[in-house]
């Protein structure tokens, strides 16, 4: 009955009427939807307080990362600084140093200059005077002069004009330890070509260049460098049997002169690279003992080592650049 009049009376006023059950049912949803909201409304205060706070944990972890990367920086700051006067303290010891070797190399030159003025004037005058009066000797005596006495003068001259080569060759290794250098990059093929074009191009022994690539040296020293050893292996190679001359690389940084002549003997290992010791009697091989010494000296000035050995039936004379395969 109390539907039916609810009914009546909406359809009446137009409105919605509900039962006490309806409006209850309502209540409970709406008291249900009041503690949702409230709950988010919770949530929501909570959130933003945990955002505050990692914000602000955040900026003080980031103001400490700037405050640490500032104390490395300046650290690293401090650090170029002394580097760089380290760098220039020895930057300035070694203008000191290098001025210093220029002058000691500029002393040196002005003492071969002397060295040698007094060798080609005060040294010779008398190398001349004995070749000048044996010949006059000689002439005089002429077919009358004994045979002894005519090859004691012969003999005289001739060691006269080996006393001036010695000279001559004692200038020019001394030169050689302090001239200066002009070392650029050159092409080894190219170089060791044109040493065997202008100085073996009518050698008995055949010489074979198998090399490549470009080492840093000063070309006309090196060039001698060269020729003194292709020289020394061409002439102890021309006694024996199908002599033969190999130029090869036994790496880039490692050039090898191999030559299968008489080789030398162990007794002469530790002189062999010294000024005028000989390996071979003068009535063996003609020379003065000059050609070795003088490679050494210029592959030293160039930080090369320079080695010769005796392997099985081959001379083998090598010369190794420095670690940085370069001077």
């Amino acid at each position: 009955m109390l539907r039916l009049l609810l009914k009546l009376l909406s359809f009446v006023t137009g409105q919605r009427l509900l039962t006490p059950e309806q409006a209850a049912s309502q209540q409970l949803e709406l008291n249900d939807l009041r503690s949702k909201q409230a709950a988010l409304e919770s949530l929501s205060s909570k959130l933003r307080s945990e955002m505050k706070r990692q914000q602000a944990l955040a900026h003080e972890q980031l103001k400490e990362t700037k405050s640490s990367h500032e104390q490395i920086l300046s650290a690293r700051q401090s650090e170029i600084d002394s580097l760089k006067e380290s760098l220039g303290q020895l930057n300035q010891s070694v203008d000191i140093e290098t001025q210093r070797q220029l002058k000691e190399n500029n002393d040196l030159l002005s003492q071969l200059n002397w060295l040698s003025g007094t060798i080609a004037h005060d040294f010779r005058a008398p190398l001349r005077a004995i070749d000048a009066y044996s010949f006059f000797l000689a002439d005089d005596l002429g077919e009358n002069a004994p045979p002894e006495a005519s090859q004691s003068l012969e003999e005289i001259r001739r060691n006269g004009k080996r006393m001036g080569v010695l000279l001559d060759a004692l200038i020019e290794y001394l030169r050689l330890g302090v001239c200066p250098l002009n070392v650029q990059l050159h092409d080894l093929n190219e170089t060791l070509v044109q040493v065997v074009n202008e100085h073996f191009d009518f050698s008995p022994v055949p010489i074979e260049i198998q090399v490549q690539g470009k080492w840093r040296f000063d070309k006309p020293m090196m060039m001698k460098a060269f020729k003194e050893l292709i020289d020394n292996a061409v002439k102890f190679s021309k006694p024996v049997e199908s002599p033969k001359v190999i130029i090869r690389q036994s790496s880039p940084n490692n050039l090898e002169i191999i030559d299968n002549g008489v080789g030398f003997s162990e007794t002469h290992d530790a002189q062999k690279f010294q000024l005028f010791h000989r390996m071979h009697g003068n009535d063996e091989f003609e020379g003065e003992g000059i050609g070795l010494a003088t490679a050494e000296r210029i592959a030293s000035r160039h930080h090369i080592a320079l080695k010769l050995n005796r392997v099985g039936n081959q001379t083998v004379a090598s010369l190794q650049l420095p670690e940085r395969g370069s001077f």
